[in-house]
């Protein structure tokens, strides 16, 4: 299954660190395909003039979120339903995102919706000071879903 989703688009190395591929945009939305695989994972970010929702087709995916006032939620993403995943999440705009692969998985593959468009403009990527500085009860997360530089 990896190598037909890999061969089906042509994806790039996201600066957040999963593969990425944008499959549609216009001034209302910009939606496009992301891609997991073991050792890969999408550090804190957070998008400053949309939402964002992901939804999930293949695997597994655990999406973590902490808004501005700090209070963190972890989104399970998956379509087994009857465990607590979900096939679906959304991200307000301005909240600090996270994703990565639960130790099992060997991949996840799924779509992210931003409404309106997505701006790189608007994109900031965590820096592992400051968001340790503004969130110490995180500590642990942070540290592993930031790079060593930020």
């Amino acid at each position: 299954m990896l190598d037909a989703i890999l061969q089906a688009y042509p994806w790039y190395e996201h600066p957040e660190g999963m593969k990425f591929v944008e499959t549609a945009r216009d001034a209302h939305r910009t939606v496009g395909h992301w891609l997991f695989v073991p050792g890969s994972f999408s550090s804190f970010h957070r998008v400053m003039n949309c939402e964002e929702v992901w939804t999930i087709h293949v695997g597994r995916l655990d999406l973590h979120v902490i808004d501005p006032a700090g209070a963190y939620r972890r989104c399970r993403l998956g379509l087994d339903l009857a465990s607590g995943e979900r096939p679906m999440a959304t991200v307000a705009r301005g909240s600090w995102q996270a994703a990565e692969l639960p130790p099992e998985e060997p991949l996840a593959f799924g779509t992210n919706v931003c409404a309106p468009a997505f701006q790189f403009s608007e994109l900031q990527l965590g820096r592992r000071r400051e968001m340790l500085a503004s969130f110490p009860q995180h500590h642990e997360l942070i540290q592993r879903l930031t790079h060593p530089r930020g």
